[in-house]
C-alpha cells in the first residue's frame, strides 16, 4: 500500500512530530496519494480545505498527552488518530485512466479513496518507525480483498482506525 520511495524516505521527515508541521503533513498526504494514483494508473484530485480540517482534527486529537508519558501505545494511538482524521474528511478522489482488465484494488481505491489513502498514510508512518526500531519491514503484501475490507471497515466507522495494524496485517515489535 505504500510506495517504495516513501519507505526509503528519511524517517525523521515522516515522524509524528514532523507531521505536526502543516506543510510536512500535506507533503505526506500528497506523496501517499500520488503513489496510490501511480500504482492504479489513476488521476488524483484533492480538496485542500478538507485536508486542512483533517490536519486540525488530528492535532486536536493529540492534545493533553504529557511528553514524559509517551510510549508505544501513544505512538500507535497517534497513527490511528491520523488515519481516522484523514478518513473522516472527503480529501481525495481518484479517477481511473485505464481499466483493462477489471482490478479489485482499483475498485477499492475508487470506491473508498479517503479510506485507502488514510490507511496508507498512517501505515507509512507506522512502518517507517518500526523499521527504524527493528531494521525489518513489518508489512506483508496485501490482497485487494484485504485492502477493500480494511477500507470498508474504516468507511463504516472511523473508529475502526484503532485496529489499523490488524486490518493491514502489520506486525509489531511491542507486545
Amino acid at each position: 500500500m505504500t510506495d517504495a520511495a516513501l519507505l526509503h524516505a528519511d524517517v525523521g521527515a515522516w515522524s509524528l512530530a514532523a507531521l505536526a508541521d502543516r506543510a510536512l503533513f500535506d507533503r505526506l498526504y500528497v506523496t501517499v496519494a500520488a503513489a496510490i494514483a501511480d500504482r492504479l494508473s489513476a488521476k488524483v484530485h484533492f480538496n485542500v480545505e478538507a485536508r486542512g480540517r483533517a490536519f486540525a482534527d488530528w492535532i486536536d486529537s493529540l492534545q493533553g498527552v504529557d511528553d514524559e508519558e509517551i510510549d508505544d501505545r501513544h505512538f500507535i494511538g497517534a497513527c490511528a488518530s491520523l488515519i481516522a482524521s484523514l478518513a473522516r474528511h472527503r480529501i481525495v478522489a481518484y479517477s481511473a485512466i485505464a481499466r483493462d482488465p477489471p482490478d479489485r484494488l482499483v475498485d477499492a481505491a475508487l470506491n473508498y479513496p479517503n479510506e485507502v489513502t488514510a490507511l496508507a498514510g498512517g501505515a507509512a508512518v507506522y512502518l517507517l518507525k518500526v523499521r527504524e526500531l527493528t531494521g525489518t519491514d513489518p508489512s506483508v503484501p496485501l490482497s485487494a480483498l484485504v485492502v477493500e475490507n480494511a477500507a470498508a471497515n474504516l468507511n463504516r466507522s472511523a473508529d475502526a482506525a484503532v485496529h489499523f495494524r490488524e486490518l493491514l496485517q502489520l506486525s509489531t515489535p511491542w507486545s
